[in-house]
């Protein structure tokens, strides 16, 4: 885009209209694995594409930066540009500028000269009189010019966790606007971001015959993907279950082939074999999807590789439990190794195991593949400043009056937190009350919301309860920040609780164990601004577990304010819950989540520690493990 056409906006705005309004939007995923300027959505950047995102790319390498377009600028940095390094730095250094660029952070820009043999090179450059120096060149301000390393996880997968929960509606759009806020709202202002007007001045280039279309500019950045993929390409191996001799069609004289590639993204029938078509014209978009599902795989290759030490084949191959050739000897090994704290980094991927017998291999295959798979949530934590027999009168837990849902919380140590802001009750410094709730299909628990209850909670699937001090906070416990360590201390602190034969969570007489095979609802449901009538039509198939009857509220509040709150609490009572939660022992707590909860032993006995750390330290992986599933579809 030229200089005088990028003024005329105020600056490089993201892409599509609305697209504050789409939460999938501020996904840095999401952005890069839709294919270069979204294109994968319907072959087109231009006006009538569909594709949304909250975010423009940006590249910290000349080199890159010059291969595709008309123009290169020259942008101060502000905090709102996100570098996102893991589980690997993008490919060509590409960043993220959230809300996009203002013009005034435009230093200078130059026109890209191009040559038939690819290479290029640059007009003398022009400085922007427009930058705005004194603001980020000589202000108290210019220290905080610089990319983030260092932003919410929420923004790069599009994962909301308990982070969100205060936003049960939008949150991802209302965790971007507070990170802006917090971080760059003196240097770019609030999201969405209010791009300045200025008056036209045609001493500024404009756009000229020369130029390459933005398709023209789209498709040189398919064109330089599928360089990367094809034969020889740096991340050719992710495809090989695709056949290198179909990679070859893709390119075609040194550029890209939409026939090639139309046949490449035709289904594959028995024995791998692409299926037979018709003769026609190919879309015009065909390189594109194979670019962005290119772009998929390899970042789903390098977050498997990271986290499980798996490749995305062997990854593939144990969701789908299709063990022949496989040694799961070896992927256990190397999925041990991962999550050992003392590997050393001399071992080169070199492993010493038994010789796998048929018997053996099944077993380890088997093991493998439970640690693999996504679990479907069997609870939720609540937190409350209702105590429990007030909760027990009420009837459980409805929505505020004027609404149909409230969040919830996946983590303890999130839940206890909010439990702790609520007022002191009582004489002796207790807040609010964390619960243990078993999760029913009226609940929406996926990676795009904050964990919802449609409805409400019925007291019969509240498990247990801990009554939280008022301001607690969880205590810090350095060595349970970064994987793998995480791991190995979570279950140092696990087997010193165990070895208290002491329980956290008091157990719920009433709760009704016919629950038990209920979980949450996991797909996405949209309900913004939607119709009230939508929300009884998803409780007419979901709520029936919790006793819907046809209309809200799930049930009625007495007509007098419940009072039931026990005077004074056994001094053992009290000194146990201050014991766990503000001893070490309170760091493994914010850890620990409420499916982990159900096999830990504050409600039962100990049982085997791999399915409680399977459980308790999956949070992220699971999210990763549900995208996987769309990318091996």
């Amino acid at each position: 885009m030229d200089p005088r056409t990028v003024r005329s906006q105020g600056g490089l705005r993201p892409q599509g209209v609305n697209w504050e309004q789409d939460e999938e939007a501020f996904s840095i995923d999401h952005h890069y694995i839709s294919g270069p300027n979204g294109c994968e959505m319907d072959g087109s950047s231009g006006p009538s594409s569909s594709f949304r995102t909250a975010y423009v790319s940006v590249s910290r390498q000349l080199d890159t930066a010059a291969a595709f377009g008309n123009w290169m600028y020259e942008i101060r940095a502000t905090p709102n540009m996100l570098d996102d390094r893991w589980p690997e730095p993008y490919p060509d250094g590409e960043v993220f500028a959230l809300g996009g660029i203002l013009w005034k952070q435009v230093r200078r820009y130059a026109r890209i000269l191009r040559f038939s043999d690819d290479s290029f090179n640059l007009t003398t450059w022009a400085n922007n009189s427009d930058y705005d120096g004194r603001l980020y060149e000589d202000s108290h301000l210019a220290a905080k010019c610089h990319v983030s390393v260092k932003f919410p996880r929420a923004l790069s997968w599009g994962e909301v966790g308990d982070a969100q929960a205060e936003w049960l509606r939008r949150p991802l759009f209302h965790t971007a606007r507070s990170f802006v806020q917090d971080v760059a709202m003196d240097l770019v202002g609030t999201l969405p971001l209010k791009f300045g007007s200025y008056d036209v001045d045609y001493t500024i280039p404009g756009p000229s015959k020369e130029d390459a279309s933005e398709l023209e500019v789209t498709q040189k950045r398919v064109e330089h993907d599928l360089h990367r993929l094809g034969p020889g390409g740096e991340h050719s191996d992710v495809f090989i279950r695709e056949g290198r001799e179909s990679m070859r069609g893709l390119i075609k004289d040194g550029r890209m082939n939409e026939a090639g590639c139309a046949t490449w993204l035709r289904p594959r029938g028995l024995m791998g074999k692409r299926a037979e078509e018709p003769q026609e014209q190919p879309k015009s978009d065909s390189c594109c999807k194979v670019a962005a599902a290119f772009r998929q795989k390899t970042r789903r290759a390098q977050q498997v590789r990271e986290v499980f030490g798996l490749s995305l084949n062997e990854m593939r191959q144990l969701m789908a439990g299709e063990f022949d050739g496989l040694n799961c000897a070896l992927l256990v090994a190397r999925m041990k190794e991962k999550a050992d704290p003392n590997r050393s980094p001399e071992s080169k991927g070199v492993y010493i195991i038994d010789a796998p017998t048929e018997e053996s291999n099944l077993r380890d295959c088997k093991w493998a593949q439970e640690m693999v798979t996504p679990k479907p949530i069997e609870a939720v934590f609540y937190a409350h400043h209702l105590w429990p027999a007030e909760a027990k009168l009420q009837g459980g837990f409805l929505p505020p009056d004027g609404t149909t849902a409230f969040s919830a919380y996946r983590t303890f140590g999130a839940a206890a937190k909010r439990a702790g802001a609520y007022p002191s009750k009582g004489t002796q410094g207790l807040a609010g009350v964390v619960y243990l709730v078993r999760a029913t299909p009226n609940m929406l628990v996926t990676q795009m919301t904050v964990p919802m209850v449609v409805g409400g909670i019925v007291w019969k699937q509240v498990m247990g309860w801990v009554y939280v001090p008022h301001n607690y906070h969880p205590p810090k416990d350095d060595s349970m920040q970064e994987e793998p360590r995480k791991q190995v201390r979570y279950m140092e602190l696990l087997n010193q609780l165990s070895q208290r034969d002491t329980t956290l969570f008091e157990h719920n007489p009433d709760y009704d164990s016919g629950l038990n095979n209920y979980t949450a609802h996991d797909e996405y449901v949209d309900f913004e601004n939607k119709p009230v009538q939508l929300l009884r039509d998803f409780m007419d198939v979901n709520g029936g577990p919790i006793g819907w009857t046809g209309d809200f509220p799930l049930f009625k509040r007495p007509a007098h304010k419940p009072d039931a709150v026990p005077a004074v609490h056994k001094p053992s009572m009290l000194q146990r819950v201050r014991d766990i939660l503000s001893g070490p022992w309170g760091s493994l707590l914010t850890w620990l989540t409420a499916s982990a909860a159900l096999v830990f032993p504050v409600l039962g006995e100990m049982v085997a520690a791999d399915r409680i750390l399977n459980a308790a330290l999956q949070g992220g992986r699971v999210n990763l493990i549900h995208m996987l599933r769309y990318t091996m579809g």
